[in-house]
């Protein structure tokens, strides 16, 4: 039975949480050299070596700080450790393989029948190429590159002859990177595709099992063999650190350039009409206001002089005692009260700035001095309970207003109606009046009875409770 160290476990947990993600969708916006340290970093793993319960990592590392950049390298190390036992098995397979890879990244691209980015004409160049008249996949990402390996195995298959051994490879390797996922925080998954293969250098030592002896003998050795070797086989998840994901990555220089230079022209363009509207509303503004104090000024001046003529007309007929001189006085004294009345509203202004400058300066040393702080709060808050008091002086003078103005209507509705009472005597007979005084009369007989009525109803009920308590106290 194999055993899963820790390193397996927490990987096999990564890649079994469930985590909050959300399918991604095509991001084309770009940013020019701003790739930090954590965007340019990538942690991968196969999920074919895991098949085959090979644990493996890789990282990833982007040469240069830039989105055009295409160039990579990644190491990666797949490790399988050898498992205790205390009897021979028939089955014996260790692995420890450490990679080096450079890879080139590139994207699909569209071209013209001429131009510059005509379709490349030499087989060599077809071969190579990412140019495409309409390309099917503008969010993939395709690389090729080279890679060096280190390996040390052991593996017996049955019950033949097992190899033991080191093993040198190189060669070329080759896939394409699609999105998968996008996490909230702004990292991301991708899906890898692809394979390695090229040339193996190898030597091992060959042995067997011997479940009598319960031991692994040696029986030959190999010394240098070449060969052809399929490294292997990605189909990997690739995980993304930071807020840029591999839409925006490994894009073409000339082509990021290009949009840099749209959003800048945009950003400006945008600038200038925002200017020449404000510019346009400012001048409509001017325009219309000029306009209104225009009118306002003179509807005033109309109504002004429409008011004073009025006065001048209606003052005599009203008074037809005031003279010429007394009504001159009146004029001049309704001046005078005008007067005063802005001269009260300058004063007011005055003090409303004077209490504001003197309130920034007190924010100003409060600032700057925590005790002062803490007195000018003290003052604040006493002159606050101060004003919340008059406050409530003013509440209360207004609600014994509002009582006394409910009292004197309740009043006029009694005087109305004695006097209606008064009125509807006045037009009855004799025998209406008698008959209306007797039953009066009757209805205060039963009103007095009613009350005696209810007092001995308390009187019994206060005896029978005080001989119940004396009755419980016994």
């Amino acid at each position: 039975m194999v055993k899963a160290t820790g390193c397996q476990w927490i990987l096999m947990l990564m890649l079994l949480m469930p985590l909050a993600t959300s399918a991604q969708v095509a991001d084309n916006s770009r940013r020019v050299d701003t790739l930090s340290l954590a965007e340019r970093i990538s942690v991968r793993t196969n999920l074919v070596d895991w098949g085959l319960l090979v644990p493996n990592v890789g990282v990833e590392f982007d040469i240069r700080n830039t989105n055009w950049n295409r160039w990579a390298v990644n190491a990666n190390i797949r490790y399988r450790p050898k498992t205790s036992s205390t009897y021979v098995r028939g089955i014996v397979f260790n692995l420890f393989e450490a990679t080096l890879e450079g890879r080139v990244y590139w994207r699909e691209r569209k071209c013209t029948p001429t131009g510059y980015l005509a379709p490349h004409r030499h087989w060599i160049d077809k071969l190579w190429s990412c140019r495409n008249m309409m390309p099917s996949h503008p969010n993939w990402v395709f690389y090729r590159g080279g890679y060096v390996t280190y390996s040390k195995y052991s593996m017996l298959w049955g019950g033949g002859e097992g190899r033991q051994g080191t093993a040198y490879m190189a060669g070329v390797t080759w896939g394409f990177v699609k999105p998968f996922l996008a996490f909230q925080n702004g990292n991301s998954v991708d899906m890898e595709f692809g394979f390695s293969a090229g040339i193996m250098y190898n030597k091992y030592d060959k042995f067997r099992a011997d479940r009598e002896n319960n031991c692994y003998p040696i029986t030959g050795h190999e010394d240098g063999k070449w060969g052809p070797m399929l490294r292997d086989i990605h189909v990997a998840l690739v995980y993304r650190f930071g807020n840029y994901p591999i839409q925006k990555k490994y894009r073409w220089r000339y082509d990021v350039d290009m949009d840099f230079r749209e959003k800048k022209d945009s950003i400006y363009n945008a600038w200038l009409s925002g200017r020449e509207q404000k510019y346009i509303q400012d001048s409509i503004y001017r325009v219309v206001s000029q306009e209104f104090k225009m009118l306002y000024d003179s509807c005033v001046d109309v109504r002004h002089r429409e008011q004073q003529r009025a006065i001048d007309e209606q003052a005599p007929a009203r008074v037809p005692n005031y003279t010429p001189k007394q009504l001159a006085k009146m004029r001049k004294d309704s001046i005078k009260q005008a007067r005063l009345d802005s001269i009260s509203a300058i004063k007011k202004a005055h003090r409303d700035s004077i209490n504001a400058i003197k309130k920034a300066r007190r924010d100003s040393l409060a600032a700057k001095d925590p005790k002062l702080a803490k007195k000018f709060a003290e003052e604040d808050a006493r002159e606050a309970k101060q004003q919340e008091l008059r406050d409530k002086i003013e509440r209360n003078k207004k609600k014994a207003k509002s009582k006394a103005k409910d009292a004197q209507a309740a009043i006029e509705r009694q005087r109305a109606k004695r006097e209606a009472e008064k009125k509807a005597e006045a037009s009855m007979t004799k025998e209406e009046k008698a008959a209306a005084r007797k039953a009066k009369a009757q209805a205060a007989q039963e009103k007095i009875a009613r009350m005696r009525a209810r007092r001995e109803a308390a009187k019994k009920a206060a005896e029978a409770a005080k001989n119940a308590e004396e009755g419980g106290a016994e």
